[in-house]
């Protein structure tokens, strides 16, 4: 990194991307090296250190690597210098702390095994100050700034908003029994996962304090597992072999075994492989590869939805499947609950105090054992939102089968959708948080009283934006005159100010919002359902607001229409009372001769244009893999033949500029993209718009869309053919359209009909199948007709 790692970390924390670096390696040297290569050097932290050891001796000529450290006129000189002073010895695992001192690090907190405390304390200091007499230094003095103590003064331990850096050596669990060594590894990492000013985790796997390479093996897939479970981490490894000098104690024993991430275990792998694009391995000399592994959990009869949560009947028994091993059978399932049940994700504003006493600032989950089976499923019902781990058996060992989430689904009925975020912590601070194209309640992380309003009413078709009570009160409208069943349908949120609520249950006297009536809220810990009554004590009088009317047209889209030789079109292939009738065009309407030996040629002849007009199409898009089945002459000839015929065209064009501009009407932005292999339009040539080629283009133009209030609609062309499960590229794709405002995208390619779910205020249905196609193919009457109120600002 370029950036000191505070000013990256508060910037993070700034724009909604809060990330916890951790760093794993051999010993604590290197992470000496890493420390001071990403921290600001002079501005003061805490270094918390757990360890077996104190690493308080002082390195020879410290104040020169004082010095060295911060007098370079670049990254690369400094870490030049911290290479060439670990291969002379003068850093080592025993020494690096004292160079750090008193800048960055203004105090150390050893969390030592059971012992006297303060005599280890005087040690230390003694250590640290070894080398005063013979080589003075600025700072002067140091032991006075060490403390220590236990896990439970770990546990104890306030350092308000301090930035801290906890470093942690694995040699602190050297010979401990297993189920002991995880159990006190969770409480130190709860405690730390508690700290408002945790800035860095460090982790040093020290193999020659452990007894063996299975158990270093052990605790370090104990590492990688909290990794795992820690909403935000991202882990850096250094896998390079340690060669350099070392004059340890151990090393006077003889031969010093070092940990060796080439020869780690498959559970390693497995850990590593599971954490993705959250793990970066890095090694000086070596090239690493742990490949995805193709075991997944799955939900029989259920789709996994764009937010990566798979939704499902609400109490009723699902079976969730370990597919991909060919192991044993025998799964071990975990339950994962937030260790806390409130977090404050930006404890540096102070705002949050009121809201969430005694919170966490980063959210680690907590397993718990819900048994063993012998088949690859786990079978129960699920009241809320959950998510589950498992780790499954193969070669005698237990490997990680990663962690599927789970909620009720809602129906995009508004008071059912509160409920399916039920289980989820209160987190201060939710609406800013960006992870993986997921924003806000979106990711996962957690909700607050204004957000888990907001998420149910986005999974309901609404645009809100995330936000506070006041945000979302900008968004809403007084509600006036009595409270109906229509009302209770569509949403109302009754406001207290600085806390904010929904009504579920209008009880008696019917019509009057009372004490009596049940609501919805969630407050410094998870959701839940009280009497108005207890929400109102203590709070000022309470306000009542709903959605605005909107002013909604009806849409239809065909899927993929293809009326190419003889021919059929699925019931329902008509306008009737919509408004708008769209389509995909797969072929071109021209007589110029077919270009390229394709398997299949989509043209066709023009007098199918009055029949697409008689049915009441009003535009198509071209953006398809069939566009350019008479090349680039027949794209125009067919362009112009859609235009005479009084059809409009979006999705391609003459060029880009023309292919990526959206076709409109009724105050609807009407945008084609194709996101398999098609004739893209160039800079000057015909073609359709791709993905992602046409990324920066298409992206200005919804910007332009959204500017002129327009509302977003896509016709998206992707998918697997003849296959019914969305893929990864339709989903990537569909969420990166939703972040630029599409509120409706619908999908053909796969000529079947897959899923339609609803996403951050959006709905998409990834493939609507055929709905005119060529009799004697394939999945000629696989498709359907959607339809859809879409708002209109239009006139």
């Amino acid at each position: 990194m370029k950036a000191a790692l505070l000013a990256v970390l508060l910037a993070d924390a700034a724009c909604g991307n809060p990330t916890l670096p951790v760093f794993l390696a051999d010993n604590h040297a290197e992470s000496f090296g890493w420390i001071a290569g990403n921290l600001d050097l002079d501005a003061e932290a805490v270094l918390v250190l757990t360890d077996a050891h104190s690493d308080a001796s002082a390195a020879e000529r410290s104040e020169e690597i004082r010095e060295g450290l911060r007098r370079v006129v670049s990254e690369k000189q400094r870490a030049e210098r911290i290479e060439a002073w670990r291969t002379e010895g003068r850093i080592q695992a025993f020494n690096w702390i004292e160079p750090l001192m008193p800048r960055p690090f203004g105090q150390v907190f050893w969390v030592a095994p059971d012992g006297d405390f303060e005599a280890m304390r005087e040690k230390a200091g003694r250590q640290c100050d070894g080398r005063l007499e013979v080589e003075p230094r600025s700072s002067g003095e140091l032991a006075g700034r060490w403390q220590v103590g236990g896990i439970r003064e770990m546990e104890g331990w306030n350092p308000g908003s301090r930035p801290v850096v906890w470093s942690l050596d694995l040699d602190y669990f050297a010979g401990m029994p297993a189920a002991r060594a995880a159990e006190e590894f969770e409480r130190m990492w709860i405690a730390a996962m508690d700290w408002p000013g945790l800035r860095a985790v460090t982790v040093a796997v020290s193999r020659p304090w452990l007894t063996s390479d299975a158990e270093a093996e052990r605790l370090v897939s104990m590492a990688l597992s909290a990794v795992m479970r820690t909403r935000g981490a991202v882990l850096e490894i250094d896998a390079t072999v340690d060669d350099r000098p070392d004059a340890s104690l151990k090393s006077r024993e003889g031969e010093v075994h070092r940990w060796d991430l080439a020869k780690a275990s498959p559970e390693v792998g497995a850990w590593i492989s599971g954490l993705g694009d959250r793990c970066r391995v890095t090694d000086r000399r070596r090239s690493h590869r742990f490949p995805q592994s193709p075991v997944q959990l799955v939900v029989d009869g259920a789709g996994q939805d764009l937010d990566g949560v798979w939704r499902v009947p609400a109490g009723e028994k699902v079976v969730i499947r370990l597919v991909g091993s060919d192991g044993t059978g025998r799964v071990r399932w975990f339950p994962l609950a937030a260790a806390r049940v409130a977090y404050d994700r930006v404890p540096e504003t102070g705002l949050g105090k009121g809201f969430s006493r005694g919170a966490g600032r980063w959210i680690y989950e907590k397993r718990s054992a819900a048994g063993e089976t012998t088949d690859f499923a786990w079978q129960g019902a699920v009241s809320s939102r959950m998510r589950l781990e498992a780790l499954h058996e193969k070669d005698g060992r237990w490997l990680p089968a990663g962690i599927i989430e789970l909620a009720t689904e809602g129906g995009g009925d508004f008071r059912r959708e509160l409920q399916a975020s039920m289980g989820m912590p209160y987190v201060f601070g939710i609406a800013e948080v960006k992870e993986g194209g997921r924003s806000g309640v979106e990711s996962g992380w957690g909700a607050d009283c204004s957000n888990v309003l907001i998420a149910a009413w986005r999974r309901c078709g609404e645009t809100l934006t995330w936000g506070d009570p006041e945000a979302l009160r900008r968004q809403m409208v007084p509600v006036s005159g009595a409270v109906d069943e229509e009302d209770l349908a569509r949403g109302v949120m009754i406001d207290f100010g600085s806390h904010v609520a929904a009504l579920m249950e209008d009880r008696e006297p019917v019509g009057t919002v009372g004490p009596g009536d049940r609501v919805f809220h969630q407050l410094g810990g998870t959701a839940e359902i009280v009497d108005l009554a207890e929400l109102q004590q203590g709070r000022p009088d309470f306000r009542l607001w709903t959605l605005p009317e909107r002013k909604t047209v009806a849409v239809r889209v065909a899927g993929d229409v293809v009326p190419v030789g003889e021919f059929a079109a699925i019931d329902g292939f008509e306008k009737g009372p919509a408004r708008l009738f769209l389509a995909n065009l797969e072929g071109v309407p021209t007589d110029l001769p077919a270009v390229g030996d394709g398997r299949y040629d989509f043209r066709f002849p023009l007098v199918r244009l009055a029949w697409l007009r008689e049915w009441g199409i009003d535009a198509v898009s071209l953006a398809n893999n069939h566009a350019g089945d008479a090349g680039r002459e027949g794209l125009i000839d067919a362009l112009a033949n859609l235009e005479r015929a009084g059809i409009g065209v979006f999705g391609a064009g003459r060029d880009e500029g023309e292919a990526c501009r959206p076709w409109r009407r009724e105050g609807i932005a009407c945008f084609g993209v194709s996101i398999v292999t098609a004739m893209e339009a160039g800079k000057a040539s015909p073609g359709v718009a791709s993905l992602p080629r046409h990324a920066g283009r298409l992206e200005r133009e919804m910007a332009e869309a959204r500017e002129r209030g327009e509302t977003i609609v896509v016709l998206l062309h992707g998918g697997d053919e003849y296959v019914a499960e969305v893929n990864e590229e339709q989903r990537h794709w569909s969420r990166w359209l939703v972040a630029r405002g599409a509120r409706l995208v619908a999908g053909a390619g796969p000529h079947v009909v897959q899923r339609e779910e609803r996403f951050a205020g959006a709905v998409v249905a990834h493939s609507l199948g055929n709905a005119v196609f060529p009799k004697g193919l394939k999945g000629m009457d696989s498709g359907r007709v959607g339809e859809w109120k879409v708002v209109s600002r239009g006139r």
